[in-house]
């Protein structure tokens, strides 16, 4: 019979031991180094599936360690764990323009449940000023500074490398959502953040199939933290999960190039084109951080996902929607290797997107003749 050069699926909830003796030095190890021992125990403390696309991911980071979690969300409740401390825990400052369900998880969870300090730092003209950072740093003395590489869905994009050197001047540990970035485009522990957090659900997958989040980093004390919380609260990927985001990860690199550079040529026609109101997109040297930008990702690309506004608002972004479903399908995620789309502020909420015409595309792989041609033809059905 011949072997597989893929990880085998352990769906076993728990593993079989030899005798008494080789479980209790199993439990021994665990206690003193989650993990440490040769032996799996329980999948919900560790499954040889998990451990296994782990190194993977931690290669494609170039970091020390990853774990895998449930979800993206789950990635930054258990990186964000390891920095609660009861009532040493200090004050945490966030960015603002974040993913809608951070935003929500930070009022709901952090603050009203948790009740942990949280102070917010507001872009100015799309822009974050550093002056502005510096000083709210001295000024709170946070014991966290969590940001993301592009924002979502504006598409901002921070001087990544500066916001990390303040913060570490006043220090301040850092966290980073590299999700839109990805390890294609940018490193963040290279350049001295603490832990990376991503929705592998996105691009790392990038199928569209299966829900995961990872956290990335290099402190082997911050590892033992995390592994002991998604331990307890039992928000590790299941096995079947992390096999197949595996294989997925095999061909990350090759479907993030695709998307990025078809990204680039679709959001140079939406630029020019007199139905569209406004692009934003890192790549153009209209968007207001096109120098950052630059600065942080150089000639890798900008990433996948083009935010646009139509001209004629909501019924405009209707018959966009309508005119083109059959090819691109509404579906509030991203990453997929297949286009998608979702209308902005009925989404992510019109009080703090208030753009009737606002359009957050994530752009797939397809070949980009065909693409660009539907998204034309579904413009052109458009009056204004």
């Amino acid at each position: 019979m011949g072997s597989s050069h893929r990880t085998p699926i352990y769906r076993d909830a728990g593993f079989t031991f030899e005798n008494i003796a080789e479980a209790e030095q199993a439990f021994i190890d665990e206690s003193l180094v989650p993990q440490s021992s040769r032996h799996s125990i329980y999948t919900r403390w560790g499954n040889p599936n998990v451990i296994s696309t782990e190194r993977i991911l931690a290669k494609l980071e170039g970091c020390e360690w990853s774990l895998l979690t449930a979800s993206g969300m789950a990635a930054i409740d258990t990186a964000l764990s390891i920095f609660q401390n009861g009532a040493q825990t200090g004050t945490w400052l966030f960015f603002s323009e974040l993913y809608g369900g951070t935003n929500v998880y930070i009022e709901e969870v952090l603050k009203r449940t948790r009740g942990i300090n949280i102070e917010r730092i507001e872009p100015q003209s799309q822009t974050y000023n550093l002056e502005e950072l510096d000083n709210r740093l001295k000024d709170l003395k946070p014991k966290l500074l969590f940001f993301e590489s592009i924002s979502n869905p504006l598409l901002i994009v921070p001087e990544a490398k500066q916001v990390i050197q303040l913060a570490k001047k006043h220090g301040t540990k850092v966290i980073v959502d590299n999700t839109f970035g990805t390890p294609y485009l940018w490193h963040p522990l290279e350049d001295g953040a603490d832990l990376v957090v991503h929705s592998a659900t996105k691009y790392l997958g990038g199928h569209g199939n299966l829900t995961a989040g990872v956290v990335c980093g290099n402190d082997s004390e911050f590892k033992t933290k995390a592994l002991k919380y998604r331990k307890f609260v039992g928000s590790i990927l299941s096995p079947d999960d992390a096999y197949r985001l595996e294989t997925q990860l095999t061909t990350f690199e090759l479907r993030f190039h695709r998307q990025c550079e078809n990204a680039a040529l679709l959001a140079r026609f939406l630029d020019s084109h007199e139905k569209v109101k406004s692009v934003r997109y890192p790549g153009l040297r209209s968007h207001p951080t096109f120098e950052q930008a630059v600065e942080l990702f150089g000639e890798k690309g900008f990433g996948a996902m083009i935010t646009f506004e139509l001209q004629g608002g909501r019924p405009s972004c209707d018959i966009f929607v309508d005119s083109i479903s059959e090819t691109v399908a509404y579906v509030p995620t991203l990453g997929d290797v297949n286009s998608t789309l979702v209308h902005v502020s009925t989404v992510f909420g019109t009080d703090r997107y208030p753009f009737e015409g606002m359009i957050r595309f994530s752009v797939g792989c397809e070949p980009y003749k065909q693409l660009g041609a539907q998204i034309s033809a579904a413009l052109d059905n458009i009056s204004v």
